[in-house]
């Protein structure tokens, strides 16, 4: 059974490098503990504040792409429907 669920993990030390690259998305914090943690995710950032930043803007064009993939399967489904009233 597959599971649609998508993990972000944020951590900053060196103990968390298992963690995060097990999470399907991972984020190293820079700080006290080392570097070990930013070496080993998908996203490096210097402070917390910036995740907030990070998921707001990944978010944004998540929903974005979303909408634009909605509104094309309308399109497409107005095509089809209008081609088939026209040839039929």
């Amino acid at each position: 059974m597959t599971s649609s669920v998508c993990v972000l993990l944020h951590w900053t030390g060196a103990n968390d490098v298992s963690m995060i690259q097990m999470a399907d998305v991972g984020v190293g914090i820079c700080g006290q503990e080392g570097r070990q943690a930013v070496m080993a995710s998908d996203f490096a950032m210097a402070q917390f504040q910036f995740l907030k930043r990070l998921l707001l803007v990944h978010g944004h064009w998540n929903y974005q792409r979303i909408g634009y993939l909605v509104l094309y399967n309308f399109y497409r489904n107005a095509v089809f429907v209008l081609m088939l009233f026209w040839y039929i």
